[in-house]
């Protein structure tokens, strides 16, 4: 099984605010849709229950969510306790491609055991109060990357970029 990370940061790692993204940009939203259309999504509670998430897990029952909430219960999602009990469902579903797709805390504790990590770089120092781990260069190698400007519907530039392990 394949595990890919797939986050936007910026340039200061900030990756949320008060439960949403700190930046509108269409650009990243149309490439991040296009990463996932296949495989299954692995997400942290409550990136699940954020407003962007909502509107994406609702529509797709390829959904596993990583919560501490014994009770907890999601419409269209498989609901487990850890990540090691996500990757070991995953395996048991026959998951050839699992999209990891955060929030902070999944994101830290996936880091060294992905495949793949497809980050689009938001080129600003945004407000956040939810942050991307550090990508460790000496175990990450970026092996492809996407550079763009700013446009009239993207006020940032950004970059699409892909990592593998070294």
């Amino acid at each position: 099984m394949k595990k890919t990370i797939i986050a936007a940061k910026s340039d200061n790692n900030a990756i949320g605010i008060k439960q949403t993204l700190p930046w509108h940009m269409p650009a990243d939203i149309k490439f991040f849709l296009a990463q996932i259309q296949n495989g299954y999504l692995l997400t942290g509670r409550n990136s699940y229950l954020t407003p962007e998430g909502l509107g994406l897990f609702a529509k797709r029952k390829d959904v596993i969510v990583v919560t501490r909430q014994k009770d907890y219960q999601a419409a269209n999602a498989n609901v487990v306790h850890s990540v090691e009990e996500a990757f070991a469902l995953a395996e048991t579903l026959g998951v050839q491609q699992l999209n990891i797709l955060g929030g902070a805390e999944i994101y830290a504790q996936t880091i060294h055991l992905a495949d793949e990590m497809i980050i689009t770089e938001i080129h600003a120092i945004c407000e956040g109060d939810t942050f991307f781990p550090e990508i460790d260069l000496s175990f990450w190698k970026e092996t492809k990357r996407e550079d763009h400007p700013a446009d009239e519907e993207n006020p940032h530039p950004y970059s699409f970029v892909w990592y593998q392990p070294i």
